[in-house]
């Protein structure tokens, strides 16, 4: 997952069979914040306002490159199964059920027979609007032909016929079959014990054939609890309706979504999200740093006390980093890139310039959160502050005393402070320690992506954030085992152009290794591999605060930033 603030990669976890073992431990550290236990009863209406800092740059559910577009793309769209924003535990969607064999490698989904796109002039009647295994087929054959990229590697790898449907040596997946309207047959080759988590991805979400062929990627017809009313001339205003058809409904019978609208405008000015929050122009001033906090708590101590405020922090699951083009020099040079990642003091980052805000980033790109807990971060070899360390490796590489060492653009997202505070100061630690120069450039979002996608960039600030909860989210940007080995090509998410044989034939087999602890030291496994050879330089692992009003009822601030709407509710 990429963008700026935080990118999506998609991907899996869990087998029906094991959903509540995998998930309890994480079920009861979300059920144990008073935020996220609300027994209120629910009142219908109202309008849920929000703030975001950055653009999306499309709402097609296989497109989705940043957090925003992940967000308002969750609300118009659904999946086979869901995430519960609560737990994050898998849950019945679109299919109403399913059962998996005893081989565990043939997966039949029953779907719900009520299930409609939203109205749009496409339809020629209700008839056609009516979602069917076949829209699901449909779905899945642009997954793994014209939209894959490597967050649908298990698809990929494992559903019988996706290979040979992406090379054009044949018409139709062999794997997957629409039995009738409302059965669906998957077939895998291997046992996959995380598609359950694939399947419950907003990247996975099921489209109607119908409006496809109508709208192309500009589609904005989905099944979701909200549609799409309007967005304004300069896309700086979204507004979703509720789909009074939405077929999902609480547990007394009543219809959801319970909101009327849910609206986001863009706004990239930090003083003036917080000035519209204040003035109840917005909901939620969502990821704050801790001084930001603190002033607002001495100027309205009284609204906090009286629960007016809220607020909320969290470790997500996100890293922040620095990713190498490993195309171009000097970074095609490990010794260049393990001479930066020994050469940046990232406590001092951590304690100067983001107030404690995250955990210092000394392992890999899988962040340290207690959902991973079982996760085993000692296998992991990060890179620590070390001077001297880093003149030798930069020696190795030839460029002793940084002699004769080119110039290096490190590029930022435009309008995040943050960011270049960091940039900054990682900017006099190379010229300290290195004696070598950077130059410090911020793009828009679209164009930064576009950069470094296309192989343009030398070196970027990004932030990585869970799609589902497993280290495969994280290693999987970096498989390359189907990307196109043109260094001139468009390359997402693997933007780092990453290359290693063995480093994908290890994902691949956890990708099919049904035991989780076997499964866990292949990705540890995967990890130490990468991390030997250094593509990104990890920073850290950031915490977020969320404040919102306490008329704001089940919305839920998960460490994967996972939103979903149709249950939250307003009171006066």
């Amino acid at each position: 997952m990429k963008f700026k603030f935080y990118f999506i990669n998609s991907f899996l976890i869990g087998l029906l069979c094991i959903q509540t073992s995998c998930f309890s431990d994480q079920s009861e550290s979300l059920n144990s914040d008073p935020i996220l236990n609300d027994i209120s009863n629910p009142m219908p209406g109202g309008e849920l306002k929000l703030v975001e800092k950055e653009f999306y740059r499309s709402i097609f559910p296989y497109s989705i490159e940043e957090s925003v577009g992940y967000k308002i793309t969750s609300q118009i769209h659904n999946g086979l199964l869901r995430m519960n924003p609560k737990n994050l535990a898998i849950e019945p969607n679109i299919a109403k059920s399913w059962e998996i064999n005893d081989e565990q490698t043939r997966y039949t989904f029953h779907l719900r027979d009520d299930v409609y796109f939203h109205d749009n002039s496409c339809f020629e009647s209700s008839k056609s609007a009516k979602l069917t295994a076949h829209d699901v087929v449909f779905s899945m054959e642009l997954i793994c032909g014209e939209y894959y990229n490597s967050g649908y590697n298990l698809l990929m790898k494992n559903l019988i016929g996706a290979h040979d449907f992406y090379n054009n040596k044949c018409d139709s997946i062999s794997g997957i079959r629409a039995i009738d309207d409302t059965t669906l047959v998957l077939e895998l080759s291997e046992p996959a014990p995380t598609i359950i988590y694939l399947l419950a991805s907003t990247k996975a979400s099921i489209i109607s054939k119908v409006a496809y062929d109508m709208y192309g990627r500009d589609l904005t017809t989905g099944c979701g609890p909200f549609l799409l009313h309007q967005i304004n001339e300069d896309s700086t205003t979204i507004t979703l309706h509720k789909n009074p058809n939405h077929f999902l409904t609480d547990d007394q019978g009543n219809s959801l979504p319970y909101l009327n609208s849910v609206s986001f405008k863009i706004i990239r000015d930090e003083n003036s999200r917080t000035e519209m929050f204040l003035n109840k122009e917005s909901m939620v001033l969502s990821e704050i740093s801790e001084n930001k906090v603190k002033n607002l708590f001495e100027s309205y101590h009284k609204e906090f006390d009286d629960k007016v405020f809220i607020v909320d922090r969290k470790p997500v699951m996100a890293t922040d980093c620095y990713e190498f083009n490993l195309s171009k020099k000097p970074f095609d040079n490990v010794n260049v890139r393990k001479a930066f990642a020994h050469a940046i003091n990232k406590e001092k980052l951590i304690r100067n310039i983001l107030d404690g805000q995250g955990t210092i980033g000394d392992k890999g790109i899988v962040p340290k959160v207690n959902i991973l807990k079982n996760y085993n971060y000692d296998t992991i070899k990060g890179y620590g502050y070390d001077a001297e360390l880093a003149k030798s490796y930069l020696a190795k590489a030839g460029y002793p005393d940084g002699e004769n060492f080119p110039e290096v653009v490190l590029e930022l997202t435009f309008g995040h402070p943050l960011q270049e505070k960091v940039a900054i100061e990682v900017q006099n630690q190379l010229k300290n320690t290195l004696n070598i120069s950077i130059t410090i450039e911020e793009e828009k979002m679209s164009t930064l992506i576009d950069r470094a996608a296309s192989g343009r960039s030398q070196m970027n600030h990004f932030t990585w954030l869970a799609e589902y909860p497993s280290p495969m989210d994280f290693l999987n940007v970096f498989y390359g085992g189907l990307e196109n080995k043109d260094n001139a090509s468009y390359s997402w998410p693997n933007t780092t152009r990453y290359r290693n044989d063995n480093y994908d034939k290890i994902l691949e087999q956890a990708l099919i290794t049904s035991d989780k602890e076997e499964r866990f030291k292949l990705y540890e496994k995967a990890e130490s591999i990468l991390m030997d050879d250094v593509p990104v330089i990890i920073l850290w692992y950031p915490e977020v605060y969320n404040i919102r009003y306490g008329n704001i009822h089940n919305l839920f601030f998960n460490e994967m930033l996972h939103f979903d709407f149709s249950t939250t509710y307003l009171t006066k």
